[in-house]
């Protein structure tokens, strides 16, 4: 088991890894095509992150998955194992459009454990980051989140992966669901919305079909600042599940 101090060291590469990565993107990336789905799409931008969040946590000589280029999936299943997570850029279709909300996401994982999660919103220059135990953090500053109490004051983030089934009778418990809420906020970036959850900004992430590297740093961020987790393997293939972050236990 690591000590603090590790940890922050840790968590200090990765925030410059993060930071130098958005600054590139922030910059302009490049935004070429590289594939084009009815449901989704990559750019080169992507591929070129994912390279320079690399380098950025090679030091650490501990191993990575990132959305990108991959790794070993077994890792998840490695108790004990010290591993980073990876999305290099998280909203690729609101990057390409030029719509603000887009991130980068580097999360540190232990086997099944989320560690600790940095996500900076370069266009906004907000660095999200925090290590389980040990709070969250925005650009530095602690934050206590103001959740919402109950659940029909609440604020839902969610989202639709690409391959998500959109039909009407898989849309329906979604629909059941939503009515719960005082409002609903769907904004592209499965890491941004669930830093949104760590600091209170909404209450409660749910997405169904999920993968690990969208949604480990966020994760992270939500125990760290006191929240609650719950994520379930779909079997549909490796490192994709259904997540559930909440301010509130019972909200799970």
């Amino acid at each position: 088991m690591e000590n603090i101090p590790e940890l922050k060291k840790l968590l200090e590469i990765a925030e410059h890894a993060a930071r130098d990565t958005g600054a590139v993107l922030r910059a302009g990336g490049d935004r070429s095509v590289s594939l084009s789905t009815t449901t989704d799409v990559k750019l080169a931008a992507d591929v070129n992150s994912e390279k320079l969040v690399r380098e950025r946590l090679a030091a650490t000589g501990l191993p990575l998955f990132g959305e990108e280029l991959g790794g070993d999936p077994a890792l998840y299943d490695s108790p004990g194992t010290l591993y980073w997570v990876v999305d290099p850029l998280d909203g690729t279709f609101n990057y390409q459009r030029g719509q603000p909300l887009t991130c980068v996401s580097i999360g540190l994982m232990r086997g099944n454990e989320p560690v600790l999660g940095v996500i900076y919103n370069f266009n906004a220059d907000e660095l999200f980051s925090g290590i389980v135990g040990e709070g969250v953090f925005l650009n530095g500053e602690k934050i206590v989140p103001a959740w919402a109490t109950e659940l029909s004051q609440a604020c839902l983030m969610t989202g639709f992966p690409a391959l998500a089934d959109k039909s009407p009778e898989a849309l329906a418990p979604f629909i059941a669901e939503v009515g719960k809420f005082k409002k609903i906020r769907m904004i592209g970036t499965a890491a941004l919305a669930v830093a949104y959850v760590a600091s209170g900004r909404a209450d409660v992430y749910d997405e169904r079909g999920t993968n690990l590297w969208d949604v480990a740093a966020g994760m992270a961020l939500v125990l760290a600042a006191g929240g609650f987790v719950r994520l379930t393997p779909t079997g549909r293939r490796a490192l994709n599940f259904d997540l559930r972050c909440a301010a509130r236990e019972e909200w799970l």
